[in-house]
């Protein structure tokens, strides 16, 4: 079955770039390599979204499947097709074989990539983070101190004169890793301390740039980090 999924990847024309065929032969070839290392990286299930009933779509950005790149165990895959899940935090694939979407296994899985750039990781559980799941982070900032996100979708209802209706909304959780671990962002008061900053220098320089924490809070934590490293340089 795993055979079927990254041939699926690699052969199906509704995932293909055209005039790839010599692209599409070197990734057979790393198939080839990676399928002795990790045959269990497919787990053998079919993917079904659950909650058609609600307004929206699962997954991160958009609900299309779009080609990426993947990592397995140091080793780098182009082109594939895939697809990530925030509800379950499944990585998904595409099986022309079974014309499905398969679930790929998130335990052999280091990295990837979606088609906006966006790069996932996976990281240690940060103490006390109820919402870790399968451990996939969006990589922002890496350096001394590094910025992560962590992002997932609930449902949301609300009440209008008509009827109830229910939807997904996206939780966005961020998280500096400092010595190697992800400690969840402070109240905002809290986060120049925990960086270790001068807080009336790097308020005068955010006010500058003007950021502010409510309406542009990536940019603003991003900021901050890499004005942490710097001085840590």
């Amino acid at each position: 079955m795993f055979r079927a999924i990254f041939m699926a990847i690699l052969l199906t024309g509704s995932f293909q770039v055209k005039g790839q065929e010599s692209k599409s032969e070197l990734l057979v070839g790393k198939y080839e390599e990676i399928i002795q290392f990790f045959p269990e990286i497919n787990t053998g299930t079919h993917y079904i979204e659950e909650n058609r009933s609600l307004d929206g779509h699962p997954f991160y950005l958009s609900a299309k499947m779009d080609l990426g790149a993947i990592t397995i165990a140091d080793n780098h895959f182009e082109d594939v097709p895939l697809q990530y899940d925030i509800w379950e935090d499944w990585v998904i694939s595409f099986s022309s074989a079974f014309h499905q979407r398969m679930i790929l296994n998130h335990l052999k899985i280091d990295s990837f990539k979606l088609n906006d750039s966006s790069y996932f990781v996976k990281k240690e559980k940060p103490n006390d983070f109820l919402f870790h799941r399968n451990g996939f982070y969006r990589e922002i900032e890496t350096g001394e101190i590094g910025l992560y996100a962590k992002h997932r979708k609930q449902k949301k209802q609300e009440t209008s004169t008509i009827e109830l209706v229910r939807s997904y909304e996206e939780v966005i959780k961020y998280f500096f890793e400092i010595e190697g671990k992800l400690v969840e962002v402070p109240k905002k008061s809290k986060i120049f301390e925990t960086l270790g900053m001068a807080k009336k220098t790097a308020k005068k320089e955010l006010k500058a740039l003007g950021l502010r924490y409510k309406k542009n809070r990536e940019t603003y934590l991003r900021t901050l980090v890499n004005m942490s490293n710097n001085v840590q340089q």
